[in-house]
């Protein structure tokens, strides 16, 4: 390969037939990338047009970047129904904790039930679900709490019985030293 420069220009002997450049069009203000043609018409706003009618992509018709509302009546509805439903977990924590098993038994029951029943109320009342909302969920230290609650209630049945095994062995133990 051979250099020369002529005009300040670089004169290769390379293949040029590899050069992808369309032929532009002499009186073209803005040539199309893809054919050279003119691009369009070019108001002063917004970005200058880059491809011919012909070359443009169409768009597909319909809604193009609408977003779902983020707080639409069935999400706030939902949100609710689960608020209630979490109060109606903690019921059921309170009952096994004072000893009321089957009440705690039946209320668990009908959770998923109560749940359905409560979404599809709430779907009709906006106000309802953001109050409700606003009143139940709005700590996350009181969610912490609860699932703690929940744990406890599920191992001190557990441990009150290994304690009360324990006691019984130091207590036989502690007669026979006698």
């Amino acid at each position: 390969m051979s250099v020369t420069f002529i005009d300040e220009r670089i004169d290769t002997d390379a293949d040029l037939s590899r050069d992808e450049t369309p032929p532009v069009d002499a009186g073209a203000e803005y040539p199309c990338r893809v054919c050279g043609q003119e691009a369009g018409p070019y108001g002063g706003r917004g970005p200058k047009p880059k491809l011919c009618p012909e070359h443009k992509t169409s768009k597909p018709a319909g809604k193009r970047g609408v977003s779902a509302p983020r707080n639409s009546n069935a999400v706030m509805a939902a949100s609710a129904a689960d608020a209630l439903n979490q109060i109606n977990s903690m019921m059921v924590v309170g009952s096994m904790v004072l000893g009321f098993v089957q009440t705690a038994t039946a209320i668990a029951e009908r959770q998923d039930a109560f749940r359905e029943q409560a979404y599809s109320a709430l779907l009709t009342d906006p106000l309802l679900c953001a109050s409700i909302l606003k009143a139940g969920t709005t700590s996350g230290k009181m969610a912490l709490g609860i699932a703690y609650v929940m744990l406890g209630a599920g191992v001190a049945p557990y441990a009150v019985s290994e304690f009360k095994e324990r006691k019984a062995i130091r207590d036989e133990a502690r007669t026979e030293d006698d």
